[in-house]
């Protein structure tokens, strides 16, 4: 998919219209209130036992704006390990296919409903919600956000404001279809529905909870129930996210993934970081593990990101160094 050769036309048609260009970094450039551009870039090295590599991991075009006082779009083509050198066998790849991570339409008729339709980002828990790299905290993902549930949903979302809590929000989604781009999920299904709310407690404290079920292409019909909960009060941060999985097929009977995040920020430039994780699965080989990760977040800028952590698995040989310089454009 190459998408990104429409940029360059995009911007000579603005050119010849005359209008000003705006372009901020990590807002990207607004040709008008219906059109900004931009994207972002990742690079990671990653050193284990064995294996060592740099690579240009995520590099993503975003376009959105808003049409009319209700409704918005946005749009998010993406290409994964864009670029990737193995430095142990001295061997380079490359993947410049474009895939669709983000495709949809807002309609907002008020605080307490609003709709989203397309392919998005499924609106459970935390870190899910938080898929681009400089945005995150740490370069990797906890296994809880990458393997418990489909990352994506293609469909509808309902959500808004309680009419009787406005610091209470709930979400209603669903799908009946395939995904836009099967090569782009983790889980590839074609019946995913699910429910959640999340609420302020205080100005300190925030909690949520959601529960679902999906059909994966092979079949297999999954149930989950999910909790977070999160306190935050400069300079400190904590989260913690848990999910429970069942299924009444007999290739799995139930798993489990949860961990739990803290933050120091020393200023709002650097940031440690510490997570606790644990995932266990009846079905695979090794029936689980859990990892301990410590790592450190330099923002100079808020759209630039450069993060270190080194992860120690209970499994010995996937211990790992990472580190990642990303830029939101």
């Amino acid at each position: 998919m190459r998408s990104w050769i429409y940029l360059p036309l995009l911007l000579l048609c603005t050119l010849v219209s005359g209008e000003e260009l705006q372009y901020k970094l990590g807002q990207g450039l607004k040709l008008d209130d219906m059109l900004t551009i931009g994207g972002y870039i990742s690079s990671e090295y990653e050193h284990a036992k064995k294996e060592e590599s740099v690579k240009i991991d995520d590099l993503a075009l975003i376009a959105y704006g808003n049409m009319g006082e209700s409704f918005s779009y946005l749009t998010e083509l993406e290409a994964i390990n864009f670029y990737t050198y193995d430095m142990e066998q001295h061997q380079s790849e490359t993947n410049k296919k474009f895939h669709i991570e983000r495709l949809y339409v807002d309609y907002a008729s008020s605080d307490i409903f609003k709709l989203r339709a397309g392919k998005f980002i499924t609106p459970v828990g935390y870190w899910n919600l938080e898929p681009i790299n400089v945005l995150r905290d740490t370069t990797s993902n906890p296994i809880y956000a990458s393997s418990m549930i489909p990352r994506f949903v293609t469909g509808v979302n309902f959500h808004g404001y309680l009419p009787f809590d406005d610091t209470a929000q709930y979400y209603l989604f669903g799908q009946k279809t395939e995904d836009f781009d099967e090569e782009y999920i983790n889980i590839k299904n074609e019946h995913f529905f699910g429910a959640g709310i999340a609420k302020e407690m205080s100005g300190e404290w925030h909690v949520g909870a959601s529960a679902g079920e999906f059909i994966t292409l092979d079949k297999e019909h999954f149930y989950f129930l999910q909790a977070n909960t999160k306190y935050e009060s400069y300079p400190f941060k904590i989260m913690a996210e848990a999910i429970y999985r069942t299924s009444n097929d007999t290739r799995e009977n139930s798993s489990y993934a949860a961990y739990v995040q803290g933050h120091y920020n020393f200023n709002l430039e650097h940031m440690l970081v510490s997570r606790v994780e644990a995932y266990k699965e009846e079905n695979i080989s090794d029936g689980g593990e859990e990892l301990f990760l410590l790592g450190y977040s330099y923002r100079p800028i808020y759209p630039v990101s450069i993060k270190a952590e080194y992860q120690w698995h209970s499994i010995a040989k996937k211990d790992r160094f990472v580190a990642s310089f990303s830029v939101l454009f």
